[in-house]
């Protein structure tokens, strides 16, 4: 009798862990960021170079990563944009937007301004600073279409050069810092 208790316990312990291991890996994965370029999009204007990855036509070219500089440090950019504007379907939930960006020491361009949009509505506005990478979170929570605008913010030196993305995914479970 005491080993048959001890045979069933051992057996509900054994299930139970199995249970916990698969919901693990499915809250895992489902934590993964997703590449913008992994979303249903439309471009309304622009250029981009994806480095690395299918652009899914979302590109009107396609090349490497590229090593630049940026405050006189190496970086690789996966992804460089000049002015482009786009909307894309979300895959909806918590989430935010994470963009990491910057411009080569080489190029004498305007910041780029970037504004970001859920369901038509302006959720974000940064200009970017020169000489570093410059972050931008964005609660974009609960959302069904996402719009980017990336866009000169000054008349001088504009459209020259692309701007150089280090991240430009979506980051499922999370939002931004200060938002509940």
């Amino acid at each position: 009798m005491k080993r048959v208790r001890w045979l069933s316990g051992l057996f509900l312990a054994g299930m139970l862990c199995v249970m916990l291991g698969t919901i693990g890996a499915q809250v895992a994965q489902a934590q993964r960021p997703i590449h913008i370029l992994d979303l249903q999009c439309l471009v309304t204007k622009g250029t981009l170079a994806v480095g690395g990855r299918n652009s899914g036509g979302l590109a009107d070219l396609y090349k490497g990563p590229t090593d630049i500089s940026i405050g006189r440090q190496l970086y690789t950019s996966i992804m460089t944009v000049r002015q482009a504007s786009w909307t894309c379907k979300l895959p909806g939930g918590r989430a935010s937007l994470r963009l990491e960006y910057g411009v080569d020491d080489r190029d004498e361009i305007s910041p780029p301004k970037i504004e970001v949009y859920v369901d038509g509505n302006q959720v974000a506005s940064q200009v970017g600073k020169p000489g570093r990478i410059n972050t931008m979170l964005a609660d974009i929570s609960n959302g069904k279409s996402l719009a980017l605008e990336i866009s000169c913010s000054t008349a001088k030196n504009c459209d020259r050069r692309p701007y150089h993305f280090f991240k430009f995914q979506i980051e499922p479970g999370a939002s931004s810092p200060g938002s509940r």
